[in-house]
């Protein structure tokens, strides 16, 4: 291990340490211990296609996420969207966003529904549009409650009817409960919970990282 990387590795596991001590105020967690979230059977359609990059990407990034989440929104807008251009776009990093909306938590009344169009809009190709519109407007829709509101107006008239027809039939709710359950089965407590895995190696890194120690980590990873 050459001397850069162990500097870094021990700044990053300072910052799991300091993260970890604080996780209660920054990330925002499930109110108490729920049953453990039942596998959803299996359909005959894939899932919605909510990643971006390449699959044969060397750093594969997973994030377990919240749109009513304000540490959440804070992790897209200061690290992923920097990432996209700089790291996704180019092939070294894929990004796979899954779906876990808390349950009971104040502000968090309008989350499933938030999933569910994002959901439906993976569906006919629109998730980046969707992804950072109820991020950027978060503060808007979790008020008032106008998620399809927010949605539409990044989509065109007919794609909008598609993606309401398919919130409508319940065909989304089973891809909701199955990123659910699949954070509950990796231990998934709060959001954001994010995976990076290089090497065959996945690091838990706390959701209030920095997007420059974030990159300096990915970087490590790429060489």
């Amino acid at each position: 291990m050459t001397r850069s990387t162990q500097t870094l590795a021990v700044t990053l596991a300072g910052m799991l340490l300091s993260a970890a001590a604080s996780a209660g105020a920054a990330q925002t967690r499930a109110p108490a211990k729920s049953p453990a979230a039942k596998p959803v059977a299996a359909t005959a359609e894939a899932p919605p296609d909510k990643t971006l990059g390449s699959r044969s990407a060397p750093v594969v990034m997973e994030v377990f996420s919240d749109y009513s989440c304000p540490v959440c929104k804070t992790f897209y807008q200061s690290s992923i969207r920097p990432l996209m251009d700089s790291y996704i776009s180019t092939g070294k990093v894929y990004l796979i966003h899954r779906d876990f909306p808390l349950k009971g938590v104040l502000g968090h009344e309008h989350s499933r529904e938030a999933a569910l169009y994002v959901n439906a809009a993976a569906r006919i190709g629109k998730f980046q549009e969707v992804d950072a519109a109820l991020y950027d407007k978060q503060e808007t829709w979790t008020r008032a409650g106008n998620v399809s509101a927010v949605v539409a107006a990044v989509l065109s008239p007919k794609d909008m009817r598609r993606v309401q027809d398919l919130v409508s039939s319940g065909a989304m709710e089973a891809y909701v409960e199955s990123d659910s359950a699949l954070g509950s089965s990796k231990g998934v407590r709060s959001t954001p919970t994010i995976y990076l895995t290089a090497h065959g190696k996945t690091d838990l890194v706390p959701g209030n990282v920095s997007y420059s120690l974030l990159r300096r980590f990915i970087d490590e990873q790429l060489h």
